[in-house]
């Protein structure tokens, strides 16, 4: 008997047990997919698509408007396994790129893990530019870290205190991209205000200046919930204390595992920690773009018509031609990233 052709099509409430079984074989059923499905076939603001093959969705993707629909989130890319090899993935990235032609989006966004090798492997293929990397540690059970008695006292912020506090000290995000829960966003008043809408701000001042920030918030997963959260400092002070914060916090609100972002030039402050190993802090988080259209000028039209070329800030590092493309996963970090390559390979 022939089999049907594969379709891509919009994704329904009813694919719902086709979109639990795909998630099933991801972390051996851990996979955050679980969680966020049903949001995603609610919001008007995604676009929610999958590959049907004999009356059954076998793979799944989301393309989610930001920032004003400006800006196109590429996430949640998934095939099951038993369909894995046969170019779906590519097929539903390459479906998505287009709808956010014809959406008008200007840009299209995701992140991933730099150890993804499938994600690099068909970024060749789709012309998204590296920009930016962070650092990214993991802990199931994390202990307490004392605090630095000579930093400043780390106090609660809000996002348009720490929209002005970034004005008028910039380096301490760098690129001006924001990172968190696996997301990025460019810093705006807009973007940390829907940053707040989940997550809590915590910033250090000397001398008047912000000196660190780190926002996080509680993010479910199937068995429990994780704090997540991302650290920018001017220095090691900075960056320690607020991660000794974070831990405090962490367990009043009666959380164990942790997930943090922050600048790779920490990375090393982490080997003087005695529970945290290399294993947990080994990933790095990466931002990739595409470039759709140019924006508008003062007439708001494209100043040349055509889509803007933007060279990549770390090709240098991508070990590609200044091209990187969306992970096969497009998915969030959980300490199982040895499994996790095996598993999303296409």
């Amino acid at each position: 008997m022939s089999r049907m052709p594969a379709t891509i099509r919009r994704l329904l409430n009813s694919d719902r047990d086709d979109i639990m079984e795909i998630s099933r074989h991801i972390w051996d059923g851990h996979d955050y997919l679980l969680c966020v499905a049903d949001k995603w076939l609610q919001d008007q603001n995604c676009h929610f698509y999958g590959v049907e093959v004999d009356g059954h969705v076998v793979a799944v993707g989301n393309l989610r408007l930001i920032e004003d629909g400006k800006t196109g989130w590429m996430e949640g890319l998934r095939v099951h396994p038993k369909h894995r090899g046969k170019g779906l993935a590519n097929e539903i990235t390459q479906y998505l790129v287009r709808k956010a032609e014809q959406l008008g989006v200007q840009r299209l966004r995701y992140t991933t893990a730099n150890k993804n090798r499938a994600s690099l492997k068909l970024a060749k293929m789709d012309g998204f530019s590296k920009m930016v990397d962070m650092a990214v540690f993991w802990h199931l059970n994390p202990e307490q870290l004392p605090s630095i008695k000579s930093y400043p006292r780390i106090e609660k912020s809000n996002p348009t205190r720490v929209y002005s506090l970034l004005l008028a000290n910039p380096t301490i995000v760098p690129d001006g991209v924001l990172f968190y829960d696996w997301k990025a966003s460019d810093v705006s008043l807009q973007n940390l205000e829907e940053i707040g809408k989940t997550h809590e701000f915590d910033i250090a001042l000397r001398r008047r200046k912000l000196d660190s920030l780190s926002f996080g918030y509680p993010r479910p997963e199937p068995e429990q919930t994780w704090w997540s959260f991302t650290i920018y400092a001017a220095d090691s002070d900075g960056f320690l204390s607020q991660l000794s914060h974070n831990l405090k916090r962490t367990s009043e609100l009666g959380f164990k595992p942790i997930v943090c972002a922050f600048e790779t030039r920490f990375e090393k402050e982490l080997k003087g920690v005695p529970w945290i190993s290399k294993e947990h802090w080994r990933t790095r988080l990466v931002l990739l773009e595409k470039q759709m259209h140019e924006p508008a000028g003062k007439d708001g039209k494209s100043t040349t018509g055509k889509p803007r070329k933007r060279k990549s800030r770390l090709a240098r590092d991508a070990n590609l031609p200044g091209r990187c493309l969306p992970d096969i996963s497009y998915e969030p970090l959980e300490p199982r990233m040895k499994s996790r390559n095996e598993e999303l390979t296409e």
